[in-house]
């Protein structure tokens, strides 16, 4: 890993550090719960988010194409998103665990893109070349970064059943229900997840002269939209408990993650039209 960031430009080195520095400071937040150290994490984040998202526009700009056709590009996308909805979330709420666990899933992401670190510039096929592309892509990875961090927050229910106090006051609430908390967050991520699916179908249509080729990781794209619509409606079922509640979104997440990471590993993932180019 520590010759790979040696090859990476200045800018890739200053956004991986900021991260670091995103990290230890939510790490002392832990420790010391002075609102100071918050603040000091808040805006560390937040410059490590303007830091990556120059990264993403450099990367545009020297590619000629939207930076989002192999797999380094893509997870590097896919921390700017998760950064963009953490920050988000962390500057209404005041919730240090979302960010600390977000700096956490954001640090191994970028640990791993460094181990497939693009050699050269790829071209985009001419079947992709649609204005489809920008707009499924962007609407797929807000869903990603959204409910990636809908499943942190299923995992703080499970842990704290009871919720905590937040440092705003929201409502007239002063607690937060991590069970609610998860549903707001899921709502959105699905509403994104849903039109992300939509242009998808278009843009094959488009492309290929048909919506849907039963390709893996179509498959697995739909799976992943039926947990979550699963949810949606669970959540208005009245036997369905919270912690019930809380796993299915968890399990919705792990289909996200296999259907973006483990497509390679399927013996049909050399007829795939969606595996990512990764050199």
């Amino acid at each position: 890993m520590l010759e790979s960031l040696y090859y990476t430009s200045g800018l890739f080195k200053s956004t991986f550090a900021l991260y670091i520095l995103t990290l230890l400071a939510y790490l002392v937040g832990t420790i010391r719960k002075e609102k100071i150290v918050g603040t000091i994490s808040l805006i560390l984040f937040f410059v490590a988010f303007i830091a990556c998202t120059t990264l993403i526009v450099d990367r545009w700009i020297e590619a000629g194409r939207p930076p989002f056709k192999t797999f380094y590009e893509s997870l590097m996308f896919a921390v700017w998103t998760v950064s963009l909805v953490s920050l988000v979330i962390e500057g209404r709420y005041r919730i240090r665990l979302i960010g600390l666990l977000a700096s956490i899933s954001i640090m191994l992401i970028i640990v791993y893109a460094l181990s497939k670190r693009d050699v050269e510039i790829i071209a985009i096929p001419p079947a992709l070349q649609t204005w489809l592309f920008i707009p499924h892509v962007i609407s797929y990875f807000l869903s990603y970064g959204a409910l990636f961090v809908a499943g942190i927050a299923a995992i703080l229910h499970l842990i704290k059943p009871n919720g905590i106090t937040s440092h705003h006051t929201l409502g007239g609430q002063a607690r937060i229900d991590f069970s609610d908390f998860t549903y707001d967050i899921t709502k959105f991520g699905f509403i994104f997840l849903t039109a992300g699916l939509l242009l998808g179908a278009w843009w094959g249509q488009v492309a290929w002269s048909n919506y849907w080729g039963w390709d893996p990781k179509e498959n697995w794209a739909f799976i992943t939209w039926l947990i979550f619509a699963a949810y949606l409606h669970f959540r208005n079922v009245s036997y369905w408990s919270k912690r019930k509640l809380s796993w299915v979104v968890i399990i919705g997440v792990a289909a996200i993650i296999f259907t973006y990471l483990g497509m390679d590993y399927l013996p049909t993932a050399n007829d795939s039209l969606h595996v990512y180019s990764s050199d």
